[in-house]
């Protein structure tokens, strides 16, 4: 506590400290105060993280479990673009502090430093970091995570094709993964619309997990459990916004969930469970597809759509069930690759498969997809009508991912059809539903100016969550 202070009054005015009344034992529900310490991250413009031998106190009360420390190592280490570790003398970690911490020198190397150092020189390390970052607020998250993915592909590279969740580094926090948690999570997120919430609910999962690795035979009890978390994290890492992210991203959760597929009983898998696409090749084509779109060249793009198409066909090949998903990821492929009216056509077997379904969130999503083919084809009352459809029927079965989506298309359906006022309100709808939960994969720097913008002319009236 004495270093803390002394830390403390290097900066007081600076430094968020956790309120008082912040506290379990006050009755508040402990990822009430998982997602404030999230927030209070996403907020900072500098996260620093000092460390001896402290794992921090259980989010699953006195059971063995992640920890609230873990959960804000692991929000700045993967996501915050200036993030300072300091391991303090005298540095004797237990084994999950430091297996966590192995676990993040994997997902982002040179983060962690290699050794202890001496009080004094960690408290000059930390003042030399508060003198060069600038006072204010810091960029927005989303443009900022947008960046650091950007940043890390440019020092590291791109994933590779076979890359899994965490490179298999397996590091235990407790003896024995414990169901009833991991079932508590998995349970928590079938209806969470906050994709920040989802992320961290599945990584405290994920992290239990690691002490049942997927690859050990000595483990296949919980190859389902693997399943459902992997599927989770593939969806909410698509929506986040984190293509690209080496070793956290949707495509290492994939291939996890690729090889998980690969042991487990086929009878024990459900092909209309929600999250049963993610651990397919649909998944993988889908990711491919995402990345192509992040390359700076066009060979670079040509490749990974290249590698989409291959596995999408496999996939569509190989489904006994609903074909709609799977279809919908080759109609977004061939409407990035200059083969419009092929996806028009696909997309219009898509709507007509949802409606046989009569899914609303389904016949939702196909219809603002088709209409967007419309506009790009410039059948411009068709792309109205079927948009307009795509939007109402996505906000009516509360699925605000695709909602916001469908929304940027409507958006730009009445800008094409001379209704600009129409096309700020939607987008700025989209903008603030999209800062709500957290969907940064559907955010981009022109849309928050245009919000700005919007806002002092008081078009748009919510401020961004």
């Amino acid at each position: 506590m004495d270093v803390r202070q002394e830390i403390y009054s290097l900066a007081e005015e600076r430094i968020w400290v956790v309120p008082e009344d912040l506290d379990a034992a006050k009755g508040v529900p402990r990822f009430t105060i998982v997602d404030t310490l999230v927030e209070q991250i996403r907020r900072s413009k500098v996260f620093i993280c000092v460390l001896r031998d402290v794992y921090g106190t259980s989010v699953f009360e006195d059971a063995e479990s992640v920890s609230f420390l873990e959960t804000e190592i692991y929000q700045s280490a993967l996501y915050h673009s200036n993030a300072h570790f300091f391991l303090m003398e005298p540095f004797n970690p237990d084994q999950r502090l430091s297996g966590l911490l192995d676990v993040i020198r994997t997902i982002r190397p040179g983060i962690i430093p290699d050794r202890a150092q001496p009080r004094q020189t960690v408290l000059d390390g930390i003042k030399r970091v508060l003198d060069g970052t600038q006072r204010g607020r810091r960029k927005e998250w989303s443009v900022s995570l947008r960046n650091l993915v950007k940043q890390l592909a440019m020092v590291r590279g791109h994933p590779r094709p076979d890359i899994e969740l965490f490179d298999r580094t397996f590091r235990p926090v407790s003896r024995r993964p414990d169901k009833d948690h991991i079932d508590i999570l998995l349970n928590r997120i079938a209806q969470e619309p906050d994709i920040e919430k989802r992320l961290t609910r599945m990584w405290v999962a994920l992290r239990e997990l690691s002490a049942a690795p997927y690859d050990d035979d000595a483990f296949s009890e919980y190859l389902p459990y693997w399943d459902k978390a992997l599927g989770a994290w593939a969806s909410a890492a698509a929506w986040y916004g984190l293509h690209g992210h080496l070793y956290a991203g949707r495509l290492a959760a994939v291939n996890s969930s690729l090889r998980v597929r690969e042991r487990m009983d086929a009878n024990a898998q459900d092909e209309s469970a929600e999250y049963y696409i993610q651990g397919t090749a649909g998944a993988r084509a889908s990711e491919y597809y995402s990345i192509a779109k992040l390359m700076p060249s066009p060979q670079e793009r040509e490749h990974y759509f290249t590698l989409a198409l291959v596995d999408i066909d496999k996939a569509l090949q190989r489904v006994s069930g609903d074909l709609s998903g799977y279809l919908a990821i080759k109609g977004h492929i061939f409407a990035q690759t200059g083969r419009a009216q092929d996806a028009l056509t696909i997309f219009q077997e898509v709507l007509r498969m949802r409606e046989a379904r009569g899914d609303d969130g389904g016949i939702g999503e196909a219809s603002a997809d088709l209409g967007l083919m419309h506009l790009r084809l410039r059948n411009l009352k068709d792309a109205s009508r079927l948009l307009a459809r795509g939007v109402q029927l996505l906000d009516q079965a509360a699925v605000p991912t695709f909602a916001i989506r469908a929304r940027k298309g409507l958006a730009l359906s009445h800008l094409t059809t001379g209704h600009p006022l129409r096309a700020l309100r939607e987008l700025c709808s989209a903008y603030e539903t999209a800062q709500e939960h957290h969907v940064y994969d559907q955010v981009t720097p022109l849309m928050k100016a245009i919000h700005g913008l919007s806002r002092a002319l008081g078009i748009c009236r919510r401020q961004a969550f």
